[in-house]
């Protein structure tokens, strides 16, 4: 069976994380793609610590499998031109530079449509193409706050915390950037139409509040961190500290989860408090919630509710969610590498029937695959040589 997204061909001349991962996540499903980098250079990524096999950055290694590095030098004329050929045979367009760049190079979207009317373009930026802050720089810490989800995301003080993960970066950023350019693939067998695609990271980790903004935007009252029904303010739906300092996760929503849990424990008098009317019955149930689950360790906790439908589950590090058992049956880490230089990441979810999760190109060393690719272009040996010798490529 064939990869959902062969034949697919994507010229990504994005850097660093957003658009990396993006591209990495078609190229796991099958698509062909060529990863652009400036000659000498290359993707900034290729340099960030920590550093792995061979000497490569595990930044890099993480989201750079199954792609194809060529350079090229788009501020050159010659590179430019180069580029164009490839864009008339190609499918998607994947940047990550901001907005008007590629335009005053004569390659943003209107140019490019000229060459090939069928290309997708797709444009991750911090804050989107139009609108007054498209030029100010960013990275995922600041698009987090500028989206409201920093204020969501409060420690044990009360101060915004530092998010644990780039959402801005690959919820934001990455996962938009894949879901508008399939969405594109499907019109365009309809049409045999391309088009431009603005992905905002800001607007993207924004659509991650839905149930919040929906609740300010009808009452004008936002709600407040920690209080609403899936963020803290109930006792079924919570984190509490068990005996040995570890924790559990208690996600009892729904009435029969939550009976099934104060019957087992033996503590009906909790029953009441599923929904609790007001701060004083829920400060109440929580307190004696704490002092339960501080009678045992986290570990006991699950071998006594192992197999009770009560939605508890363990708060583990991430060696322990790796080796977990359902995820070892499950399969969740992939081997890849080129020879001697074996390492482990994550492959791509979800699964497809018919893709494994295997590695068809280790992360390239930079302008690994140039000839090769510019030949598949027609483009000579000798005209390769050429590029180089002016430093095109």
């Amino acid at each position: 069976m064939s990869q959902p997204l062969s034949g697919v061909r994507v010229l990504d001349l994005s850097r660093l994380l957003p658009g990396a991962y993006a591209s990495q996540m078609l190229a796991d499903f099958g698509a062909d793609v060529m990863k652009i980098e400036e000659p000498g250079s290359g993707d900034y990524g290729r340099y960030m610590p920590p550093h792995g096999p061979g000497g490569m950055s595990l930044f890099f290694l993480a989201i750079n499998r199954n792609k194809r590095s060529t350079t090229l030098n788009l501020k050159s004329p010659l590179g430019r031109a180069i580029l164009l050929r490839m864009v008339r045979s190609a499918d998607v367009v994947l940047e990550s530079f901001r907005p008007g760049v590629l335009e005053r190079l004569g390659l943003g979207y209107e140019q490019l449509k000229e060459a090939n009317p069928a290309i997708i373009y797709c444009a991750i930026s911090g804050y989107g193409q139009e609108g007054p802050a498209r030029l100010r720089a960013g990275h995922d810490l600041n698009y987090q706050g500028y989206a409201g989800i920093l204020d969501y995301n409060r420690g044990s003080n009360g101060e915004p915390a530092m998010p644990p993960t780039q959402l801005g970066d690959l919820a934001g950023g990455s996962y938009m950037a894949v879901v508008g350019i399939l969405a594109a693939l499907v019109g365009r067998t309809q049409t045999g139409e391309g088009r431009s695609i603005d992905v905002s990271m800001t607007e993207g980790v924004m659509s991650l509040l839905p149930l919040a903004t929906t609740a300010y935007l009808n009452t004008n009252n936002a709600p407040k961190p920690g209080r609403s029904s899936l963020d803290g303010g109930l006792p079924c739906y919570n984190i509490y500290e068990t005996k040995d300092g570890k924790h559990v996760t208690l996600a009892a929503l729904e009435q029969k989860f939550w009976h099934t849990f104060c019957t087992h424990i033996g503590h009906l008098e909790l029953l009441p408090f599923h929904q609790p009317r007001g701060r004083e019955e829920r400060d109440e149930a929580m307190n004696l919630l704490r002092a339960i689950f501080k009678t045992k360790t986290r570990d006991e906790w699950m071998v006594e509710l192992a197999d009770i439908d009560t939605c508890v589950g363990p708060v583990y590090t991430i060696d322990e969610a790796l080796n977990d058992p359902h995820a070892q049956a499950r399969g969740v880490t992939m081997a890849s590498g080129s020879a001697g230089d074996t390492f482990h990441t994550l492959p791509t979810f979800p699964r497809i029937s018919g893709v494994e999760a295997v590695q068809h190109h280790a992360p390239t060393k930079l302008g690994e695959h140039t000839g090769e690719i510019l030949r598949e272009f027609g483009y000579s040996d000798t005209e390769i040589e050429q590029f180089k010798a002016q430093g095109v490529i």
